[in-house]
């Protein structure tokens, strides 16, 4: 069949080619739902190139449970000078990300690299697309990928790596549905209907072949119908090959088909003939997906589960990946199987960064364990459990880990008692648990005191000082700290000594005594020796919320960076949800409030931003961004981040939040409302070393009234404002990077102080305080007082400015950001800051969402010139 309507895809492909041959690596990513030709888009454009580049392929399957890495192990093993070293090296996916990248990066030749079905990839696959996103500038390579956007849900993990992936070297392409005039072309020798055609199957390629490869003149009414009556005119034999394919995802090995069926080849050849399997020398499979499915689905249930119990041992006696053999074994409800190969499968997952897909398999293994013997039930529970934490899967890894606990209880294994104790306490703080979280720790560290003293001990005492430290108790989170410090020293447990340090080092932080950088980056540096990922891991994540709370930008950034990359590489998803969420912060407090406002709605959508101190600190950085931009729903957010953030007991969530509402108040004029809010912030930071956060509160309750004696330990800036130096105050936050507090500073000030504020203010569009300096300057004489940026902004409901109106009108009319910017005589940098703007104000996600959007708020109207164009693809 022809390849219709797919040419500006090819043109641009091609252009991605060329530049990777000059050393310019491009990502691009394919999107469409099943059917509209991703993979035949892909086939044209690899053939059409395939002698000027080396192709490397991979594929990811549709297994129950995927397995860790496959596709990028497939496409290692084709590589010509690194393929063994990279099949036999896998100690992790770290050493097989850097070999690889490596590999794409040699000068010699341009890499064609195609990994296809991402929306069905593990978690470890997409570590390795984001690793390679993020560098593939440097390589001669093209990477392109594909996927389903009607398989991502809107909490698909994919959807959170995707928007990770961003710059000029990534590519964005959405395939439509063919058009009737292509519809008409195809079928205009078969005597159908053409517009019929195109109306029952939507122009989905596949639906339009399948059709017309269907007997009769009447079009089936779905897919599934024309493929199984397709089926059904095959033989017996070729009927029974297609079943047999049809229950593994991706191809069949032909040595697999002859151990179950014996020589068909009769069949093998009908089938290809017929264009139901595609036939290739090692192995056959379906042209397509969806007529796999559609075969699976008639084939009898009873049928389906006997051929999955077939297949099982030949593979198992082949040396086939526990992951494929865990697949079958499931499907066939072969308990004891699943019991043997699902565990190994985790183990494997685990191993190299797939905590997701370790906890599925070991969820399959537990669905079959109740008659297993105690310690093998408690164990696989306390697996799920540690993998379910590292998947930031936080309910589940509760629910195992109190289940794992009753059965150690019963088994009589005390130290492992003390482990689920302690493990649960950090958990049920995660969810802000408080009683039960000091009630399991401290039930540990009895245990665990009466019997030898060792390293889970050590591990106890350091977690009742993280838990400490989370509520701003430094003095018990430096008493319980250092006694873990001794210990794990003492007996040479290095992780405990890691884990210890950490704690140390963000409670002298905590204080404002910046030499807790010394024991946090020791803990750092030694789990990165010793490969305590874990450890590593949340050092990174303690650095970067200590940087943000004492607004230390530089070390935040570095924080968030190398933070957020190292633990995405290993899966450890637990702990880059709450350094990304930590970061919008940083961008909240250093001006960059469009990105932060978007940052933290598109975090608060993902299912990895379950627990509470992610959701509070989500919540805190959306509203506040609203609330100083005079957008509706601040109060809505602050409502349910209060409610969340006081069970926690937590100063820093609790002060955070209660600023923010005592700001909203003060801004609104409830002045009552001011002192209530700062009071309930004041109330819990009592007794405790907390200068920024104790200091902003003490700020908004001088708004409305006198604060008595300024404690000692209040950070410099507040103790300037507090004293009414608005000079060296709005200095001191001109020099930390926040120009918001600058201008707070700057409005106390005289008229030129004012007037400086409202240029700073007009920059942020802080449309309430604007409004705020602006009365003061009339007041005091000012003429020609600015008016500011949001007036422009009242005639449409969005809140666009001039400026953004101007470039959304540019996007429907189908420009790219390069030539929005010669257009507009601006660099590219500043129409990207635009766009993004943009996105985050209408609350959409990509380009095409916006230029929808644009229509139905009426921002540009039906029939203008440029509702005549299509949108690009997303950049």
């Amino acid at each position: 069949m022809h390849l219709l309507e797919r040419q500006t895809q090819l043109d641009e492909l091609a252009r991605c080619f060329q530049e990777a041959r000059k050393g310019c690596g491009k990502l691009v990513l394919i999107c469409a739902e099943a059917g509209l030709g991703k993979s035949s888009l892909v086939e044209r454009f690899v053939s059409e190139h395939r002698r000027d580049a080396r192709t490397l392929w991979g594929a990811c399957d549709a297994l129950s449970t995927p397995r860790a890495l496959a596709p990028v192990h497939e496409i290692a093993a084709q590589t010509a000078q690194f393929g063994s070293q990279l099949t036999r090296d896998s100690e992790s996916g770290e050493r097989l990300f850097g070999i690889l990248l490596e590999e794409l990066a040699r000068p010699e030749r341009v890499s064609l690299v195609v990994l296809e079905d991402l929306h069905w990839a593990d978690a470890a696959t997409l570590d390795f697309v984001r690793f390679i996103g993020r560098r593939i500038q440097r390589t001669s390579a093209l990477f392109i990928a594909t996927y389903r956007e009607d398989e991502l849900s809107p909490n698909h993990p994919l959807r959170l790596a995707l928007g990770e992936l961003t710059g000029h070297h990534v590519i964005r392409m959405r395939l439509a549905p063919l058009s009737l005039a292509a519809v008409e072309l195809l079928s205009r020798d078969s005597g159908r209907d053409a517009a019929v055609l195109h109306r029952i199957t939507g122009g989905n390629p596949f639906f339009v072949r399948e059709a017309l490869a269907s007997p009769g003149e009447l079009v089936p009414p779905s897919v599934r119908d024309a493929v199984v009556s397709r089926l059904l005119r095959c033989s017996p034999e070729a009927r029974e090959l297609a079943e047999l394919v049809a229950i593994s995802p991706g191809r069949t090995e032909g040595w697999l088909i002859e151990s179950v069926l014996g020589a068909r080849q009769p069949a093998v050849d009908e089938a290809g003939a017929r264009g139901l399997l595609e036939v290739q020398t090692a192995s056959i499979g379906f042209r397509h997906e969806l007529a796999r499915r559609a075969v699976l689905e008639a084939i009898q249930p009873e049928r389906v589960r006997a051929l999955h119990a077939q297949v099982l041992p030949i593979l198992a006696q082949h040396g086939t990946d526990p992951a494929r053999l865990t697949h079958h074994a499931s499907l066939a409800r072969l308990g004891d199987a699943v019991l043997e190969y699902a565990p190994l499968a985790a183990r494997e997952a685990a191993r190299l960064g797939a905590h997701r897909e370790a906890a599925a398999n070991l969820g399959s293994a537990l669905q079959y364990a109740s008659s297993a013997p105690t310690p093998l039930r408690a164990d696989l529970l306390e697996r799920h459990a540690r993998e379910s934490s590292l998947a930031n899967q936080t309910r589940e890894a509760i629910a195992s880990a109190t289940a794992a606990l009753a059965l150690w209880r019963q088994a009589g294994d005390v130290e492992a008692q003390a482990r689920m104790l302690s493990m649960l306490s950090q958990e049920y703080r995660s969810v802000g648990e408080k009683a039960n979280a000091d009630e399991c720790v401290a039930a540990a560290i009895r245990i665990l005191e009466a019997l030898p003293r060792g390293s889970a001990l050590a591990m106890a005492y350091s977690w009742r000082s993280l838990l400490a430290l989370n509520r701003g108790w430094d003095r018990e989170a430096l008493e319980f700290g250092q006694r873990a410090l001794a210990l794990a020293r003492e007996i040479g447990d290095r992780a405990a000594e890691s884990h210890a340090l950490c704690n140390i080092g963000g409670a002298l932080l905590g204080t404002g005594d910046r030499t807790g950088y010394e024991p946090l980056e020791r803990s750092l540096a030694l789990a990165l020796e010793n490969r305590l990922e874990d450890d590593a891991a949340r050092a990174y994540r303690t650095l970067a919320f200590y940087a943000a709370l004492i607004h230390d930008f530089a070390r935040a950034r570095q924080a968030f960076q190398e933070g957020v990359e190292y633990c995405e590489e290993r899966g450890i998803f637990s702990h880059s949800a709450y350094i990304r969420a930590y970061y919008t912060a940083c961008e909240l407090d250093r001006g960059e409030w469009t990105h932060a406002a978007r940052m933290a709605s598109e975090l608060l959508r993902s299912s990895e931003f379950t627990g509470v101190q992610q959701r509070v600190t989500l919540l805190a950085t959306l509203a506040t961004v609203r609330l100083r931009r005079g957008d509706p729903g601040a109060g809505e957010l602050l409502d349910e981040a209060l409610q969340l953030a006081l069970p926690t007991s937590e100063l820093n969530r609790i002060g955070r939040v209660a600023a923010a509402r005592a700001e909203q108040a003060w801004c609104a004029g409830r002045f009552a409302d001011v002192t209530r809010e700062s009071a309930l912030g004041l109330e819990h930071v009592r007794g405790h070393t907390a200068p920024w956060i104790n200091g902003e509160l003490l700020y908004w309750q001088s708004r409305v009234q006198p604060v008595g004696p300024i404690p000692a330990d209040v950070a410099e800036p507040y103790r300037l404002m507090l004293t009414g130096d608005w000079r060296s105050a709005a200095s001191a936050w001109e020099g930390i990077g926040m120009p918001y507090h600058q201008a707070l500073a700057l409005s106390e000030g005289p008229a030129v102080a004012l007037l400086a504020a409202l240029a700073i203010l007009d920059r942020l569009e802080a449309g309430p305080l604007a409004s705020i300096v602006r009365q003061r300057l009339r007041r005091l004489g000012v003429r020609g007082v600015p008016r500011g940026p949001r007036a422009a902004t009242r005639g449409n409901p969005a809140g666009l400015t001039a400026r953004e109106v101007q470039v959304l009108t540019l996007l429907v009319s189908g420009h790219t950001n390069s030539a929005l910017a010669e257009r507009m005589h601006v660099s590219a940098k500043t129409v990207e800051h635009h766009v993004s703007s943009i996105l985050e104000k209408l609350d959409v996600h990509t380009r095409t969402e916006a230029v929808a959007a644009a229509f139905g708020l009426g921002i540009v109207k039906s029939g203008s010139p440029a509702s005549a164009a299509t949108s690009p693809e997303p950049r």
